[in-house]
């Protein structure tokens, strides 16, 4: 028998069973675009976190109080150690006195809603040292007006998407607007005004340390001063003179303050980054490959019925000359099939899904998730389709090929 008579008769087989196939493909698809959906999330998270790795100088550390399960830390206020012991302006200077540290240097970050003329909105506030900031996060660029200077007092510089919403059609802030803080402190309320000085360029990201284009910039001195830190800090940005020396200051890092920091380098955060991206994508898959054995159960039993509700027909086909191969590959490619337009339609749903799905995030729980789809995301999830349906008809087709002509022919 041709292959083109082959594939013509499981076409047929399939048509005559419509309901049956849609069910098996539905099984397919569902777990097709589950996995397709979660690793187009998961890419999507990689890719996030890589573009912030691209804004930090690779020579730069980052100091937090707390261990990572902890991030960012429950901060006391008491030079406790422990978990969550607060970081000081002793700590920065302990730690510039570390040979091959360039620059330490302190950053204040809270979270208050602002009031923009009648908008207000929840943003991270970041107080820091313009020019020793600037050295660790060199690719800061303002398009509008400047960026702060060690003697602003009364100035902030707004992120993209503060100084305009991306569901508003005009920006909100422009330079001279003011800005109006609401702060609170041990249930006493307190507001502070700041002239906007610059805007910053659009820099996206935001999966470990905030996105740039969500925050406002202050001084050091001015966010002590409002939100009344004295001389803690929340993180230490550390600047080292080399690459090759940062695994020796992260270590001298951790020695000096004796105390349950996290130290955190471009390359540990990359390790990180990776061991959890895998750890999630194994867990995940798993998941989803759980749909994939009920659909494969699915398909087994869906077969094992054809068979048997086609034993005269298959009967007939070996009287007249079909060989079990003949017959093997028929059903084989039944199955096949079936895998197939369930692989091709979950890959197509799981790509909706995903942007679905990050879509509600980002509106929902504020989490800047995006789902990158790819060509081999999709390939994969075809060729599991396929194998799945291939291999749950692989015992029908086997028993519909060793069926006796005669046998076959007497069954009713």
């Amino acid at each position: 028998m041709k292959l083109g008579d082959i594939v013509f008769m499981a076409t047929d087989g399939i048509k005559d069973r419509k309901f049956r196939v849609a069910l098996n493909v539905t099984g397919i698809l569902i777990g097709i675009s589950a996995i397709v959906a979660l690793l187009s999330m998961t890419e999507g998270m990689s890719v996030s976190i890589n573009q912030q790795m691209e804004l930090l100088d690779p020579t730069t550390i980052i100091v937090m109080p707390g261990s990572f399960m902890g991030m960012p830390g429950q901060r006391d206020e008491t030079p406790s150690l422990g978990v969550g012991a607060a970081l000081t302006l002793r700590d920065t200077d302990r730690i510039e006195r570390i040979s091959g540290v360039i620059m330490a240097t302190p950053v204040i970050s809270k979270t208050v809603e602002i009031q923009i003329g009648g908008y207000s909105d929840s943003v991270t506030v970041t107080g820091m040292v313009p020019e020793e900031y600037t050295q660790a996060f060199a690719t800061i660029e303002v398009v509008e007006g400047r960026f702060l200077r060690g003697s602003d007092s009364m100035s902030t510089v707004l992120g993209a998407t503060v100084a305009h919403p991306q569901h508003l059609e005009e920006p909100i802030a422009r330079l001279g607007s003011r800005v109006t803080l609401d702060i609170t402190e041990q249930e006493e309320k307190a507001t502070s005004t700041l002239r906007v000085a610059g805007i910053l360029e659009e820099v996206g990201g935001g999966m470990m340390f905030g996105s740039a284009d969500t925050q406002i910039y202050t001084t050091f001195t001015t966010a002590q001063r409002i939100f009344h830190t004295g001389n803690t800090v929340d993180r230490i940005i550390v600047k080292a003179e080399s690459v090759e020396s940062i695994d020796k200051i992260t270590r001298e890092i951790e020695d000096e303050l004796s105390e349950d920091v996290m130290v955190i380098s471009s390359e540990a955060i990359a390790g990180m980054v990776g061991s959890v991206m895998t750890i999630m994508e194994a867990i995940l898959g798993g998941i989803a490959a759980i749909s994939l054995i009920v659909a494969g159960v699915a398909v087994i039993n869906t077969m094992t019925i054809s068979v048997m509700e086609r034993t005269r027909e298959i009967g007939v086909m070996k009287a007249l000359g079909a060989k079990s191969r003949d017959i093997l590959m028929m059903f084989l490619t039944e199955s096949l099939l079936t895998g197939l337009i369930g692989g091709v339609i979950g890959v197509v749903f799981g790509v909706f899904l995903g942007q679905i799905a990050s879509t509600v995030l980002a509106f929902t729980m504020d989490v800047p998730l995006t789902s990158v789809p790819s060509l081999e995301v999709g390939v994969i999830g075809i060729a599991f389709a396929v194998i799945t349906g291939t291999l749950s008809g692989l015992y029908p087709s086997r028993k519909a090929s060793k069926l006796a002509p005669v046998e076959a022919l007497r069954y009713e």
